[in-house]
């Protein structure tokens, strides 16, 4: 293209962003803090006019856990059970505000779980030791257990208070479940535990875990609104 064709196709484009600056005024921002059963982390929030029914937002939570324990099979045996539990959840949300006077909101929008771990594992410094059997924590083996659930999760809820408050700092409460889908379990083991029945089980817990496939919810926020 040459240059006399740039400048009068810059000028127009100028022109059309400012008609269209003029007739759409920009969008309000916020930024929150969130704690609850999710865990904590922070969500930015958006609304394009003072008075629009429908915001937006966009989050990040953390939560996990890894707090190993033991139990007592007998007063000579004790498994011990290693959980690693770590859900790392961004959230896209829209928000309805069906009465224009009321911070009440209903929620809808998509979960997805960045390298999530929903694992156990089982072992033992004892060994196993029942009358006459004396099996070595070596030769008992060890085992690991793991779920998997879909990584991209639709959820429903409400709550009240704005993604971008009417004044500068607002609070809010939020209550909804996420769908996970049924569970996946790989398992893996070793030692004299690989000689039972344990693997040929797994497709009957998959069974009895489908219904496992909601993850209620409960989140606080304390949200401060950006700019004017």
């Amino acid at each position: 293209m040459k240059l006399r064709y740039l400048l009068p196709a810059f000028i127009i484009l100028c022109i059309s962003l400012q008609a269209q600056a003029s007739i759409d005024p920009p969008g309000k921002f916020s930024f929150g803090i969130l704690g609850g059963t999710l865990g904590y982390g922070g969500e930015f929030g958006y609304r394009r006019y003072d008075d629009s029914r429908w915001q937006f937002r966009l989050g990040f939570t953390h939560i996990g856990y890894s707090k190993p324990f033991n139990v007592e099979i007998n007063k000579d045996s004790k498994a011990r059970l290693s959980p690693l539990v770590r859900m790392n959840l961004a959230q896209i949300k829209a928000d309805y505000h069906p009465f224009a006077r009321s911070s009440f909101r209903i929620t809808g929008g998509l979960g997805i779980q960045i390298k999530p771990q929903y694992a156990v594992l089982g072992d033992s410094d004892t060994g196993l030791i029942i009358d006459d059997i004396n099996i070595k924590p070596e030769d008992l083996g060890e085992v690991e257990l793991r779920l998997n659930w879909w990584t991209v999760t639709p959820h429903l809820g409400i709550g009240v208070g704005r993604a971008v408050p009417r004044k500068r700092v607002g609070l809010g409460l939020e209550a909804g479940c996420y769908y996970l889908g049924s569970p996946k379990i790989d398992f893996w083991t070793n030692g004299l535990l690989d000689a039972t029945t344990l693997p040929d089980q797994i497709p009957k817990i998959e069974r009895n875990m489908r219904n496992y496939s909601y993850l209620p919810y409960l989140l606080l926020s304390v949200r401060v609104r950006l700019g004017e």
